[in-house]
């Protein structure tokens, strides 16, 4: 069996690095063909697509973000991935309940079973998670600026407090399947392919990344204050309970902003400049194979 592994050189300080190194020996021990890649910035299908012309399976080495460069390229292709998690969140990861112990990786990339998932884009940018346009994305777009090349959870504090001290609500208004759902109302929208989200919040609990639809979960948010009781309840696992949150489910979603406002997608800022007026994300379902347990 012929495995790419694909590592984050910078992913977890390093930790991917050896990570990386570390599971390919594992692999080669049971028998396996193996091909260690680093990473590299900017299209992925530049740097990876050639590399899998001859390629069974692919090990991602990183965090959530590593895992949707990589599995960018894997769409339609029938290569499965398999995410050894080093991120700060790796959320597709504990989803999925998959480890990142070098011998049980080479043991599932070999007998593990092959599952299809969905996929969805958000103005042409893949994803696999989640997008949103709200509070957490005027954070991560804060954090985009001012990172360093390795993120920690403390990297988002300053983040938070800087946005959250000058937090004005976006206006937006919400299409799913060519049905107006929300018009001109201030709050935060998060459209999720998965429930995973960071922290344990999972705004979009009944999700499911292969049911072929993405759910939808609008918070009507006016103000600091607002903002502060929706987290609570989000935390608390209730706000779908609350009579003005609105859950839908949907094939093709479409958000109009009054103002240019950021954006995120699994947790990241777009590949472009992030400031935008409208949103579209659509499913494309059953498109990414996956290994499981």
């Amino acid at each position: 069996m012929r495995v790419l592994v694909a590592y984050n050189p910078v992913s977890g300080r390093g930790v991917a690095n050896k990570l990386g190194g570390d599971i390919s020996a594992a692999l080669l021990q049971v028998g396996c063909d193996v091909e260690l890649l680093p990473t590299e910035a900017g299209d992925p299908r530049k740097w990876l697509s050639p590399r899998l012309k001859q390629i069974d399976r692919v090990v991602a080495v990183g965090g959530d973000g590593t895992l949707r460069s990589i599995a960018s390229c894997l769409v339609d292709t029938n290569i499965p991935v398999y995410h050894a998690a080093s991120g700060t969140e790796n959320l597709f990861a504990k989803s999925m309940q998959m480890s990142n112990e070098p011998r049980k990786v080479a043991e599932l990339v070999l007998h593990g079973k092959v599952k299809l998932i969905d996929t969805a884009k958000a103005n042409g940018d893949f994803l696999l998670l989640m997008a949103s346009v709200g509070f957490d994305a005027e954070v991560v777009a804060d954090l985009a600026e001012n990172r360093g090349q390795s993120i920690t959870h403390m990297s988002y504090l300053m983040p938070c407090i800087r946005k959250f001290l000058k937090f004005s609500p976006p206006e937006l208004s919400i299409t799913v399947d060519d049905a107006n759902v929300v018009k001109n109302q201030r709050g935060w929208v998060v459209v999720a392919n998965s429930p995973a989200y960071a922290r344990g919040l999972n705004p979009a609990r009944n999700a499911s990344i292969t049911d072929g639809l993405l759910d939808v979960v609008f918070l009507p948010i006016r103000s600091r204050c607002s903002l502060i009781a929706w987290m609570f309840r989000v935390k608390r696992g209730v706000h779908l309970h609350h009579k003005n949150a609105i859950e839908l489910r949907g094939a093709n979603i479409q958000i109009t902003i009054t103002t240019p406002t950021h954006w995120q997608l699994d947790g990241d800022a777009p590949s472009e400049k992030n400031a935008t007026t409208h949103l579209d994300v659509a499913i494309h379902p059953s498109s990414l194979s996956i290994i499981t347990s």
